[in-house]
């Protein structure tokens, strides 16, 4: 599928999905359909094994809903649907936030497996939504206290809270900060790693710890169960014991 409002590129198993619609990014029907078209793409790509999510330019990340779209707020795929489709993928998705992340934004980067944001003053995270009489509608109220404990993330949401980088490095809300200019650099650094990882053993962890949060601990233990048959089948186990005996760097396929 070809695309106008993100941009997708793919390199050494890492595939970037870039908001684009600058300066702000905020999300229309157009990025909503092509997003949601985008993450079950690359979630069927033998050639990705790890997403970035990014926003073009280097202002804003995601300023969430594009206010001026609302005519089309019911139409396409819901926001919830594609904050799920991300959260419980088999693949894991690292937002690399270049700027604010507010409302939706915050959201599509709680949905993610990883966060990581640059330290430019200006960037700041939250979600506002209840300055205008509303609250988070993508997940933001279930995901930040899985993140930060219920106190916290009431005290965020409820007094319309934006973060700067380093609160939100030091809360846990993000997970690395890095300088603008490295950014995005130092992300695909850590995807490159991370796609070098087998990939079967990568997918049973995101689905047996996503079952285990979203359906409780016996639940969670049955996947894992079901994925330890899987794995102890699979090329890769083998690859991965072989290469251990030989003193080498595995090279997983994903078989």
């Amino acid at each position: 599928m070809s695309y106008s409002n993100i941009i997708v590129t793919t390199k050494d198993f890492v595939s970037t999905i870039t908001l684009n619609r600058p300066p702000t990014n905020s999300v229309n029907l157009g990025i909503r359909e092509e997003l949601c078209q985008a993450v079950g793409e690359l979630e069927k790509s033998r050639d990705t094994r790890v997403v970035i999510v990014t926003g073009a330019g280097d202002k804003g990340f995601c300023a969430g809903m594009d206010v001026s779209d609302t005519a089309n707020i019911a139409k396409g795929p819901n926001g919830n649907e594609i904050m799920n489709r991300i959260e419980r993928s088999a693949k894991p998705f690292i937002a690399a936030i270049n700027g604010y992340a507010l409302g939706g934004g915050c959201e599509l980067a709680l949905a993610c497996h990883f966060r990581f944001m640059t330290d430019n003053p200006k960037a700041l995270i939250g979600c506002p939504e209840t300055n205008l009489g509303i609250t988070p509608g993508w997940g933001g109220i279930q995901r930040l206290p899985r993140l930060l404990g219920r106190s916290r993330a009431l005290d965020m949401i409820l007094f319309s809270k934006k973060l700067s980088a380093s609160e939100a490095l030091s809360i846990g809300l993000v997970d690395k900060v890095f300088p603008a200019a490295d950014l995005l650099k130092e992300t695909t650094s850590y995807a490159l790693a991370l796609a070098s990882r087998a990939p079967l053993a990568v997918s049973a962890v995101l689905e047996g710890m996503s079952t285990g949060l979203e359906k409780g601990l016996e639940e969670g233990l049955r996947v894992d169960r079901e994925w330890a048959i899987k794995l102890g089948q699979s090329k890769d186990a083998v690859e991965g014991f072989t290469a251990f005996f030989e003193k080498r760097e595995p090279a997983f396929k994903g078989e």
